[in-house]
């Protein structure tokens, strides 16, 4: 998920009196890790930890961050004969 504004995250966490050190602990990360989300040094974080970011600080994850949609890239054959002979003369 990627990170709307690395700044709120900051000002939701002080809001609820929690170091980074708490926080961190609270999202079983690494105290860098929430540095790393909050200077902004991060721009995509998993899911998983998006939303236990967004529960422990009692905020919608919808308001911190945004989800987007990976492209799956379709299957390319290894054998460049069959992927040949598949295309119509």
């Amino acid at each position: 998920m990627r990170i709307k504004d690395p700044a709120m995250i900051r000002r939701w966490r002080k809001q609820r009196h929690f170091t980074q050190r708490d926080l961190a602990y609270l999202v079983r990360r690494s105290q860098a890790t929430i540095w790393q989300i909050e200077s902004g040094a991060l721009k995509t974080i998993s899911e998983d930890l998006a939303i236990a970011i967004a529960a422990r600080l009692d905020v919608p994850w919808e308001d911190l961050f945004e989800a987007h949609e990976r492209v799956v890239m379709p299957d390319v054959p290894t054998d460049t004969r069959a992927a040949i002979h598949a295309v119509p003369a």
